[in-house]
């Protein structure tokens, strides 16, 4: 009998809470009921774009997803990887439904106002991203024309700015500030990935970073603006390195493995060539030892478009009275 009028007590709790929650100081109970509706609807909205991405995805032409001179008649020609309906679509529904989600979540303030153009420059990037990631995840391609998509819907980022407002330009700002701030993130992006390219070939001797980043990169800085690039560049390097560190891991015990089996195998030069001539064999969109660094440089950016005012918030509460400190 305890156990029940325990529960009876609790429900009834939740239920004052609930009715305080949508009556103290608020008006417009009905609305403060959407504002906490408007989250869960966007994840289903969210999910639900995962099967026509998946059917759009898999209509692309065959040269969108391979590189610019394939041959379908060459030797070595792969086809390029689709969708599979499982287990890249359910992923793929819990990501958007997440990031949906979350874009309702963290920004009240642009539904509350009505700034419909920072709603749609939080969700509309998200679906050719979402592309982007997977085309890269399984061909190592970054399609030119999904990064064209992205950089048109980047021109809500200069709508919302004019007509709503910008966060990184103080109210009263002169009217170019906003619209230089994205265009110098584009081109300060582009210019840091292909420096970081270039030396990279260098170094190593092989092409360190395809020109599809590079590409990628200009209009994930035009999303974000030149404040935001630099959360940009942060979250893909940090995630990419710890996506790297288990690839170097198995690319090391992979190593050890080959050279002993040469050195126990009774013809190791023979072995050798075996090992080489199957690495060669070895299509590089299939490379194990290769990173995708598109898709971090995606993700950041979506996530950053996502988490813009409590980045701003975090940028203006630690960051400049640091700086201020230090300076």
């Amino acid at each position: 009998m305890e156990k029940y009028k325990d529960c009876i007590v609790r429900s009834v709790s939740l239920a004052s809470l609930i009715m305080n929650r949508y009556s103290k100081n608020n008006q417009n109970p009905e609305a403060y009921m959407i504002q906490d509706l408007l989250p869960w609807l966007a994840a289903v909205l969210g999910a639900s774009l995962s099967l026509p991405l998946r059917y759009l995805f898999g209509r692309f032409p065959e040269s969108w997803l391979q590189d610019y001179d394939y041959d379908p008649k060459a030797a070595n020609h792969r086809p390029a990887k689709r969708i599979a309906l499982f287990p890249d679509t359910p992923v793929l529904a819990v990501s958007l439904a997440v990031l949906f989600f979350l874009a309702f979540r963290l920004n009240p303030g642009y539904t509350d106002k009505g700034h419909i153009l920072h709603i749609l420059l939080m969700i509309l990037p998200l679906l050719p991203f979402s592309l982007i990631v997977i085309s890269d995840h399984l061909n190592r391609i970054i399609p030119d024309q999904l990064v064209l998509l992205t950089g048109i819907f980047s021109i809500l980022g200069l709508l919302a700015d004019g007509f709503e407002g910008s966060l990184w330009v103080p109210a009263g700002g002169a009217w170019y500030l906003a619209p230089l701030n994205r265009v110098l993130g584009g081109i300060i992006g582009a210019a840091l990935l292909f420096g970081i390219a270039f030396l990279g070939s260098w170094i190593s001797g092989q092409e360190s970073m395809g020109f599809g980043d590079i590409k990628l990169i200009f209009v994930c800085g035009l999303l974000s603006g030149g404040f935001g690039l630099i959360f940009v560049f942060f979250f893909a390097f940090v995630a990419g390195g710890i996506f790297a560190v288990p690839l170097f891991i198995r690319k090391q015990k992979r190593i050890r493995a080959e050279d002993k089996l040469i050195l126990t195998s009774e013809d190791p030069e023979k072995t050798r060539r075996q090992i080489e001539e199957q690495k060669a064999g070895i299509h590089f969109a299939d490379d194990p030892d290769y990173i995708a660094f598109g898709p971090f440089l995606a993700i950041g950016t979506a996530v950053f478009l996502i988490f813009e005012t409590p980045v701003y918030q975090y940028f203006q509460s630690s960051i400049l009275p640091t700086l201020g400190f230090i300076f």
